[in-house]
């Protein structure tokens, strides 16, 4: 019964990403997925989506997923689907699907940290769908404010790009130890319209692996994006719904 209830809740979720039709789950005897199979739209990057896919179940159901149990099928642009599949995919009618902003994640391009007598500067470079932008910030040089540092100068460029529609701060910045590894763990708040009336808190944790400053930008990448491009997706559905109210 268990492991039923992980089944349904597992396909519940699934469902909820915009681009997916159909989902099922088959689990192995410990409860876990051993196969998850999509269904989905035209347009996204079935690479990035099983990516989503697996962060998407550890985060809301605590469900260790391997990514290579995610198979995704992908239809062809113009293709409608069929009774057969429509009915699989718990559709009961099959309507033109109007076109869905492709966002993608925010990319990590670019950083450098310059040391200023007792200070530091830290520049931060990400790019989302073609545009980049740039966010500094000064900090003592010292490695836990110059990571403060680089998460501020990241959610820097991050508010940039969505200017207007959510606005993301750094909480906390912490270097921490755990399975014999060094990690940088950022928690960040976001207040948008689209969310509701209070902040949201996001938590992303990346190892060291290069340097400290770059982890604290990976981190708080893995914090925001999700949210990031949930936000942009319901501002420019927002956008494209207002003139039809507007000529009612």
């Amino acid at each position: 019964m268990a492991r039923e209830g992980t089944k349904e809740a597992a396909e519940a979720v699934l469902r909820e990403l915009p681009s997916v039709i159909g989902a099922f789950v088959r689990e192995d005897v410990n409860g876990h997925p051993r196969e998850v199979h999509l269904l989905v739209r035209p347009g996204p990057n079935a690479r990035h989506l099983a990516y989503d896919v697996r962060d998407l179940l550890e985060e809301r159901l605590g469900i260790p997923v391997d990514q290579r149990v995610i198979s995704i099928a992908q239809l062809s642009p113009g293709r409608k689907l069929g009774p057969i599949l429509s009915e699989k995919a718990g559709i009961v009618e099959q309507a033109e699907p109007e076109p869905e902003p492709l966002h993608t994640r925010v990319r990590f391009t670019a950083i450098s940290v310059d040391s200023m007598g007792t200070r530091a500067r830290v520049n931060v470079e990400l790019e989302l769908d073609g545009d980049e932008k740039r966010g500094e910030a000064i900090s003592v040089d010292t490695m836990p404010a110059r990571v403060r540092a680089a998460a501020t100068a990241t959610l820097q460029c991050v508010d940039a790009m969505c200017v207007g529609r959510a606005r993301f701060e750094v909480e906390h910045v912490s270097l921490v130890s755990a399975f014999d590894r060094e990690y940088v763990l950022v928690t960040a708040l976001v207040s948008s319209p689209f969310l509701g009336r209070k902040p949201v808190q996001l938590v992303g944790a990346q190892p060291i692996e290069v340097d400290a400053e770059s982890a604290a930008v990976l981190a708080c990448l893995k914090a925001v994006n999700r949210t990031l491009s949930l936000v942009l997706r319901l501002a420019d559905g927002s956008r494209q719904t207002s003139p039809r109210k507007a000529r009612r």
